[in-house]
């Protein structure tokens, strides 16, 4: 997470040079440096007080069930004990654990911290595209012309592969692991049973993790359309790609699974990691196709 927001700030202040570098004033970084800096704290403090109205809605807030013209409808209304994130635990225990499966409360607060958990994990996803949009938006004049067609063009992907990564995770991954858990501690001969929290943040963690991993393609693609790593780097590279996805793999899964779910995991990342590679090279090889010809003529 340190690296993430390492990487985060590095940006920034590279768009922050940007911007300045591209002013008319050449005073201290362009003399604009703390317009820019108002500028990204405005925009970000309205994505913080939107993150924690998300979170409150979904901590304290909850259904209330009407009916409207023959319509089964609901409308929020503040429920500690029945709340949204209440809601969504119950969802997650009738649908991802096996039905002879238990779900315990070890510590006396692991229940309230497993809806705290849920209601952060819907927060984050409510702001990430805000937050997105709001940076692209303040980096938006310091972008060359390729990065910004390059982000336009990527928004539909990125959230396409970022849900089609959460439904394959709680389509296929964490049933199986949670069957595979269960069958075994049916072997051992002991009551199977697992901890809310535990439960909580292992659905939470492979979700995200998962979602993360799908937007490989994107990435590897994006690097290369934009120049900053050739096509044939990825496959020159390719047994530190195949380490890499190990290490990621082992990182998501909680390895209950003795090797399976990692092995699992790992083959998905190198198969996304080879498909935006192929990819960058074909549209890459087009595009120097055509401005060869345009060259020619």
């Amino acid at each position: 997470m340190s690296f993430i927001n390492t990487i985060t700030i590095l940006v920034i202040l590279n768009v922050l040079l940007r911007k300045s570098n591209m002013s008319q004033d050449r005073g201290l970084l362009g003399g604009k440096l703390f317009e820019y800096l108002d500028e990204l704290a405005r925009r970000l403090r309205g994505t913080m007080i939107l993150f924690i109205i998300v979170f409150f809605g979904i901590f304290l807030l909850g259904p209330v069930p009407f009916t409207f013209y023959g319509y089964s409808l609901f409308y929020p209304f503040p429920s500690f004990y029945n709340s949204f994130g209440v809601v969504l635990l119950k969802l997650m225990e009738r649908g991802l654990v096996p039905p002879k499966m238990f779900l315990i409360n070890i510590s006396p607060f692991d229940i309230i911290v497993s809806v705290v958990y849920i209601a952060l994990a819907v927060s984050i996803s409510v702001i990430i595209p805000v937050l997105s949009f709001q940076l692209i938006s303040f980096a938006k004049t310091a972008l060359y012309p390729r990065e910004r067609k390059m982000i336009t063009f990527s928004i539909v992907p990125i959230l396409v592969l970022f849900i089609t990564g959460v439904v394959f995770a709680m389509k296929l991954i964490i049933p199986i692991l949670f069957h595979v858990i269960y069958a075994f501690a049916l072997d051992v001969g002991v009551i199977p049973t697992i901890g809310i929290l535990q439960f909580v943040s292992i659905v939470v963690l492979i979700t995200a993790g998962m979602g993360a991993v799908f937007e490989t393609p994107i990435v590897v693609f994006s690097l290369s359309y934009i120049g900053v790593v050739p096509p044939s780097t990825w496959f020159k590279n390719w047994r530190y790609a195949i380490i890499g996805a190990f290490f990621i793999a082992l990182l998501i899964s909680p390895g209950a699974t003795g090797g399976i779910m990692e092995v699992t995991i790992a083959l998905i990342i190198i198969a996304l990691y080879f498909s935006g590679a192929l990819l960058a090279r074909w549209v890459v090889n087009k595009k120097y196709q055509v401005r060869e010809k345009t060259t020619a003529t």
